[in-house]
């Protein structure tokens, strides 16, 4: 085994063993400070280790971003003594023939560095350079991607690891070969790169190669001034740009920009209103036009709660006998999977609770719908996260099912053309659809409230300051309640009633 290859298998176990003080340390400190150990060991180690590090980063959890933010924006580039005959060998020319100036500090990323350039002609340029021995190091990743996981929460248990291994290293085959990443930089740029809200830097095709990328240069702000510094106005029709134009690469043109942590992006506030800078077309995902129909439709199905989920599931490439467990739950999950699109209003992503919640409606089955999903719609859930993400930043709430309103319409006849399997299952008919709010004083009724069923998730929003009181006082422990409705599977019945001698309140589905 080369030394380089037992120097990095070596420090996977050092990574394993800082991970295991992240995992079990209970006093807050100790856990950042574990934390940050971490963040550096996989800062150091470049490669893949850096861009799951990047992975963590961009989270919704504060305490994860102040411990590993720093894997996206600030990590430490190689030397230009080390960066310089790169260039030189690659361009067998001098480099300091072809440009004005050329930025000798790099900005760091997890496969190579960027720096900035400026030619004779006066135009700015990024380059964007390899970083020597990096390909036999994320050999060396894949091989260990076991180890890798245990600083995320141990996703090797009861995963296919075979099969992401396989999907990562399809995936790592652009991002190491820039020649292919220009190409799909290109074909963004003539896709979803068209967007009028959307900035796609131009390639510099003849000064780049197998390791050096050469594009346009592009600054805009950066994630963390968005968030500092914008109105709360900008940052709602930038949510709102942010989640169409996401619907329209994924169901118009069948590509998503699958590594949009803030690294990667940058925001232009113009006289058109707030813009997204691209960067980084290493990691594009693909998909077919059957696979975009069948999740239209199957979003569409969960919203109009019209046809059964486990078809559009096994269609999707979900595996029937590890779904067959829990397809009595599969409706309620897949109602709160895609409850942002099965609303009429504004959706608030804070209210979501997505991993509360499905926990609470699996069980001990959780893992059944964890591992079944499919390695190759990895990278469409990254970028899927990627959007949630930066809504829940930006506290942007946006009309989700208008979003989609004009790709269902486009689609229809496909969508209705659609074979889907033919598989006895349970379907939204068990669901409750009303959550019922009633209140009686003196036997006479004073409130009547209904609500979609969904609303059971905030009921204590929907309860007047009197009820609440009430409930405190004779300790009803109303989120018990709330997770005892979740693994009940959300089917119509009783949630609660307080009463008194003068006042009754009734709670229900139905």
């Amino acid at each position: 085994m080369p030394v380089e290859s037992i120097r990095r298998t070596w420090n996977y176990a050092q990574l394993a063993k800082d991970a295991v003080k992240v995992r079990w340390s209970h006093d807050e400190k100790a856990q950042l400070a574990a934390q940050k150990l971490v963040a550096d060991r996989l800062g150091r180690m470049r490669g893949l280790p850096q861009k799951m590090g990047q992975m963590m980063a961009f989270s919704a959890d504060p305490s994860e971003q102040d411990a590993f933010g720093s894997l996206y924006e600030s990590a430490d580039p190689l030397p230009w003594s080390a960066i310089r005959p790169i260039l030189q060998t690659a361009w067998d020319i001098d480099p300091d023939t072809l440009f004005q100036e050329i930025d000798p500090h790099g900005k760091a990323a997890s496969l190579g560095q960027v720096h900035a350039a400026t030619r004779h002609d006066g135009r700015k340029l990024a380059i964007k350079i390899q970083y020597p021995g990096i390909h036999n190091a994320v050999m060396t990743d894949l091989a260990a991607i076991g180890w890798l996981a245990k600083p995320f929460g141990n996703l090797s248990d009861g995963f296919n690891l075979e099969g992401y291994r396989h999907t990562i290293l399809e995936g790592l085959k652009t991002e190491l070969d820039y020649r292919q990443e220009a190409t799909a930089q290109a074909d963004f740029a003539d896709g979803p790169g068209r967007s009028p809200w959307v900035i796609v830097p131009r390639v510099e095709q003849e000064l780049s190669c197998e390791n050096i990328l050469v594009s346009e240069w592009i600054d805009g702000e950066t994630w963390q001034e968005v968030q500092s510094q914008w109105s709360p106005e900008e940052k709602t029709v930038l949510g709102r740009r942010l989640l169409f134009w996401f619907l329209e690469s994924l169901f118009e043109h069948g590509q998503l920009h699958a590594d949009l942590h803030p690294g990667n992006v940058r925001f232009l506030r113009t006289s058109d209103g707030p813009k997204i800078v691209l960067y980084d077309f290493g990691s594009v995902y693909h998909m077919n036009v059957t696979e975009r129909i069948t999740l239209l439709r199957y979003i569409q199905a969960t919203r109009q709660q019209s046809e059964a989920p486990l078809p559009f599931l096994v269609a999707l490439g979900f595996r029937h006998e590890l779904l067959e467990p829990i397809a009595d739950r599969l409706p309620a999950l897949s109602r709160v999977l895609l409850e942002p699109f099965c609303v009429d209003h504004p959706y608030d992503t804070s209210d979501w609770r997505l991993s509360e919640r499905l926990n609470d409606l699996l069980g001990d089955e959780r893992m059944n719908f964890r591992i079944a999903g499919p390695p190759g719609l990895l990278y469409l859930l990254r970028s899927f996260h990627a959007m949630i993400t930066y809504l829940a930043g930006l506290d942007a709430k946006v009309l989700w099912c208008r979003a989609l309103q004009s790709h269902v319409a486009t689609h229809q006849h496909a969508m209705g053309q659609l074979n889907l399997p033919s598989l006895p299952t349970q379907d939204y008919k068990a669901l409750a659809k009303h959550l019922k709010v009633q209140v009686l004083r003196d036997g006479q009724l004073k409130a009547s409230v209904t609500l979609a069923a969904a609303a059971i998730d905030r009921l204590e929003k929907f309860l007047d300051d009197e009820t609440l009181r009430r409930i405190k006082q004779e300790r009803i422990d109303l989120v018990e309640i709330v997770r005892d409705v979740r693994r009940r599977g959300y089917v119509p019945g009783d949630v609660f009633e307080l009463t008194d001698p003068h006042r009754e309140v009734k709670v229900w589905l139905e």
